[in-house]
């Protein structure tokens, strides 16, 4: 048997035991922060949100099994919310050793975070665009068939927010992809940026999750926001984006359908990252006052 922090046997899905044992953990946890006066003032709300945060985990993480998940060609942006990690530790820029992913370095699972989602995005762009070409020509290609002429003409955006560092290593990475032939998605139809404009007009370098959730902006399509938009992550980051995204949901149009990808999580951070995307998100809500308690819920998974 598989032993996890808590002592139950580990899954990618959270045994009511184990949810009921992280609800109190994280509830203990809660009264050591510095916004613990804060959250204990709403406290039906913070353990309402800390039971429905569980459930919907383990909801998304559901999803991950799906052999065939729902691809729909009417997607014009496959988003990618930038994950800790580095695509590749044979790819680090000239002179790195590592990246500067400090937050999360002290968790060993967390090192190809970004790699799974960026991968994860890419073969679901490569399937967006074969189910196109089918449908507007009647020719089925196989995704490894597929070239650059195909995504310039029938595939989605591929869209990535990050901070700088990342960005720097991901341009390194796309340089040595395009070069060997295995990164096909023309440069036209890439979109990266490592800054936002926030609600009062201000640019700012993008540092976190709630800078990439307030500075969504999505390229029109023929003159219209995106029919829509596909956004790939792991199921406990959706947990904070979905809360971050219920104070600002004017981040998605309007006219736009939101579905969102889930990921498999890493079968070692099942426990502690439900845990610190838990406790992230009180933290937006309660000390930087950029989520909601109640997440945005107008999404397809």
């Amino acid at each position: 048997m598989t032993e996890t922090k808590l002592g139950f046997e580990s899954s990618r899905i959270l045994s009511a035991e184990q949810s009921a044992a992280l609800y109190q953990d994280i509830l203990k946890t809660v009264d050591s922060e510095p916004w613990r006066d804060a959250a204990n003032a709403n406290r039906p709300a913070v353990e309402t949100l800390i039971r429905n945060g569980l459930d919907l985990i383990n909801g998304f993480e559901q999803a991950t099994y799906q052999k065939h998940p729902q691809i729909h060609t009417d997607t014009d942006i496959v988003y990618i919310d930038s994950g800790p990690g580095p695509y590749s530790y044979n790819m680090l820029e000239p002179g790195k050793t590592d990246l500067d992913d400090v937050n999360y370095h002290k968790w060993a699972w967390s090192r190809k975070m970004d790699r799974a989602r960026i991968r994860a995005a890419y073969t679901l762009a490569g399937m967006i665009t074969a189910r196109r070409i089918e449908e507007q020509t009647g020719v089925k290609k196989n995704t490894k068939d597929l070239t650059t002429d195909d995504f310039e003409r029938y595939g989605p955006y591929l869209m990535y927010a990050s901070v700088s560092w990342q960005q720097d290593h991901i341009n390194y990475v796309h340089k040595l992809a395009k070069e060997a032939g295995i990164f096909k998605i023309p440069d036209d139809k890439l979109i990266t940026y490592t800054e936002f404009t926030n609600r009062n007009g201000e640019q700012k370098p993008i540092i976190n999750t709630e800078d990439q959730m307030e500075g969504l902006r999505f390229p029109l399509i023929d003159r219209k926001p995106p029919r829509r938009i596909a956004m790939v992550s792991h199921p406990a980051h959706f947990l904070r984006m979905m809360h971050i995204l219920g104070k600002y949901p004017d981040s998605i149009p309007d006219s736009s359908i939101l579905q969102l990808f889930p990921i498999p999580t890493p079968i070692d951070a099942v426990e502690e990252y439900a845990k610190a995307e838990i406790m992230g998100t009180m933290a937006t809500i309660f000390r930087k006052k950029r989520a909601s308690l109640t997440p945005y819920t107008n999404y397809e998974v």
